[in-house]
């Protein structure tokens, strides 16, 4: 459709791209691939011509088609990850550039991806995240009261940041909390275990900023210097909470 006069109003393009930009963005996407997709979606509709800026909290756009003109902004917080999410909508703009939807039908099908569930239900991850972390205990050599410990000790300090994280305290806020409540946990039973050092390390990890490091790096890679920057910032927040929760909590064990 790229070239034709598109049939779709240029407003309307702008909406759509931006709010797939804004899901991508939210959903853990990479700065690059954000906006790739806010460019191929305005493009499958009929834009000749689609500019992009992103930055940490926000995302921008300018489509062109002839003399016509349109640019939008849209505040972009970040939500975590959903890589279900992502998967979808790659799989919505291939069939909207296959012209397998026409614009009516790809509005209704990507309303139907924003309103789907953003994440499991907070409790079955509470659990899974003690769980993993029980099992890098296992890794690291841990015998069976270890992980126990470990896994009971890291679900109680996942349950505290999403309690923090729902009233919005901030990333340096929930991570010094959590890893103090749950190395405080680990260090209070970990006469339990003979292997009490493989409990306190792996008691934290469930906080480490995964998803922002690997985006991050990504970031640089492409180019887009000032967001990868931003996003090493906000890890290097977290991990410092972590190691300020840390140090409590082993002051006051004793360690």
């Amino acid at each position: 459709m790229v070239g034709m006069k598109p049939n779709y109003p240029l407003p309307k393009i702008l909406t759509f791209a931006l709010q797939v930009g804004l899901l991508a963005h939210q959903s853990g996407a990479s700065t690059h691939r954000t906006s790739l997709l806010i460019q191929r979606t305005a493009k499958a509709l009929g834009a000749a011509r689609v500019e992009v800026i992103i930055s940490s909290t926000n995302i921008g756009a300018t489509i062109e088609w002839g003399d016509e003109r349109e640019t939008g902004f849209r505040k972009a917080p970040h939500m975590g990850a959903n890589f279900a999410l992502l998967t979808s909508l790659n799989q919505w703009l291939v069939d909207l550039e296959q012209d397998e939807l026409d614009p009516v039908r790809a509005q209704l099908a990507l309303d139907t991806i924003a309103q789907r569930a953003i994440h499991y239900p907070r409790w079955l991850i509470t659990v899974l995240v003690g769980l993993s972390c029980g099992a890098f205990a296992a890794l690291f050599g841990g015998d069976v009261a270890a992980i126990l410990i470990t896994t009971l000790g890291s679900t109680l300090g996942m349950a505290l940041r999403f309690y923090l994280v729902l009233r919005h305290f901030k990333p340096s806020v929930f991570a010094t909390a959590a890893s103090f409540v749950a190395l405080l946990f680990v260090g209070v039973l970990r006469h339990f275990t003979a292997t009490p050092d493989a409990a306190l390390a792996a008691s934290v990890l469930f906080l480490i900023p995964g998803v922002p490091l690997i985006n991050g790096a990504a970031d640089l890679l492409n180019g887009n210097y000032l967001n990868g920057m931003v996003r090493f910032t906000m890890s290097a927040v977290i991990v410092f909470g972590i190691a300020v929760g840390v140090s409590l909590a082993l002051r006051i064990l004793g360690i």
